[in-house]
């Protein structure tokens, strides 16, 4: 009797370390190797990579990549002055060399009112006369519409 529990005993052993063994196995192919996640993760990350350039970019960021960063920031600028509806979107649609032209005329306009008594005040009204000098649709007149007054008033 004590050699049959004792065979039994050692067939059990022997038994759980197989399966011990297969648990192993199991735990080991669901991982996968340092070499296969890091093709994994570059897979990953091309994949992001591609989604990222397949966004479209709006017309007002294409124009600002050919853009100096005055003509950016008085672009900006003007974008506060056309608050009606599409005449920002209308202004974009110019060929960028009228645009730049005009940018750097909104530059030279604004420069003028640089310290003076009632810049704000006649910064707000060069914003007016630029809104009604592009709602006429002719940006090549723009230079000669749109002037402020600040070279005039004190």
């Amino acid at each position: 009797m004590k050699i049959i529990n004792v065979l039994f005993c050692l067939f059990l052993l022997i038994l759980n370390s197989c399966n011990a063994n297969d648990n192993d196995t199991l735990k080991n192919k669901n991982k996968l190797t340092e070499s296969q996640q890091a093709e994994n993760g570059e897979k990953h990350n091309l994949g992001q990579i591609e989604l990222q350039q397949e966004i479209p970019k709006s017309p007002e960021e294409l124009l600002k990549e050919k853009l100096s960063e005055d003509q950016k920031i008085h672009l900006d600028w003007l974008k506060t002055a056309l608050t009606n509806a599409g005449e920002f979107d209308k202004f974009l649609q110019y060929d960028v060399s009228k645009i730049k032209t005009a940018l750097d005329h909104i530059k030279t306009e604004l420069n003028k009112c640089k310290g003076k008594q009632n810049a704000a005040q006649q910064e707000n009204t060069f914003k007016q006369t630029v809104q009604g000098a592009l709602s006429g649709g002719d940006i090549d007149k723009f230079p000669e519409q749109a002037n402020s007054l600040c070279d005039i008033l004190p």
